[in-house]
């Protein structure tokens, strides 16, 4: 498993890395948010580790820039403040778990255990495969040629829209009308931008392309070319 941990204590650092390595875990670490929230972090993981009291900005900070971006990826929070109103109050704004400093390495990979198990049944529930692609519909993630491809909400909407009925031409007004709740004098730009953005994150850079433009009707989800 990938995960994220960031944490500004350096010697704990290195103990959890070590707990995680000796667990076959693969750990990206970083001692405070600077570098993960200023876009050069691109979200690959399947865990993170959160301490709350870092340099700079807090913790919870990442939670709230999770939400923005619409991405879904179990948070642990490990922190030394044990008090009830701080585990409530992360756990309810969105932290999976909350473990607190000083803890046993054998609970700590319990919880990480447990976390995994809990994300790998959701994302089977939202889970769409078609050709070499599959969709998280959860986290409005794509997988296709080893990429891991992160949409905004709409774009998600949108490709949700195109595997409900994919194989079949989704007229323009009809997209417009399902998510953006507009009839057809809404612009239809919009749908033309979120289709343009979503065709180059999905198929740009692949021979096969899936998401095709059927000129002056709409947009269909398939493996055959365009007509």
């Amino acid at each position: 498993m990938k995960i994220l941990f960031i944490e500004d204590e350096e010697q704990l650092a290195r103990f959890v890395r070590d707990i995680l390595a000796y667990a076959s875990h693969k750990v990206t670490w970083f001692p405070d948010l600077n570098e993960v929230l200023s876009g050069n972090y691109d979200w690959d993981c399947d865990m993170i580790i959160l301490d709350l009291m870092l340099p700079g900005k807090p913790g919870y900070h990442l939670i709230d820039e999770l939400k923005r971006l619409n991405i879904s990826i179990p948070v642990l929070i490990l922190s030394a403040k044990d008090d009830v109103d701080t585990k409530a109050t992360m756990l309810n704004i969105g932290a999976d778990d909350y473990l607190t400093k000083p803890f046993e390495a054998r609970e700590l990979l319990a919880r990480i255990n447990a976390l995994s198990r809990r994300s790998i049944a959701a994302d089977r529930q939202s889970e769409y495969v078609f050709e070499d692609m599959v969709f998280y519909r959860k986290q409005n993630l794509v997988e296709r040629g080893g990429k891991k491809i992160f949409l905004t909400k709409k774009e998600g909407d949108l490709l949700n829209l195109l595997f409900q009925h994919k194989g079949q031409t989704l007229r323009t007004q009809d997209i417009l009308r399902k998510i953006w709740h507009a009839n057809a004098e809404f612009h239809s730009n919009i749908v033309q931008a979120t289709i343009y953005r979503l065709r180059a994150k999905i198929d740009g850079g692949f021979k096969s392309k899936l998401i095709h433009c059927i000129h002056g009707i709409g947009y269909r989800l398939s493996a055959t070319p365009d007509i």
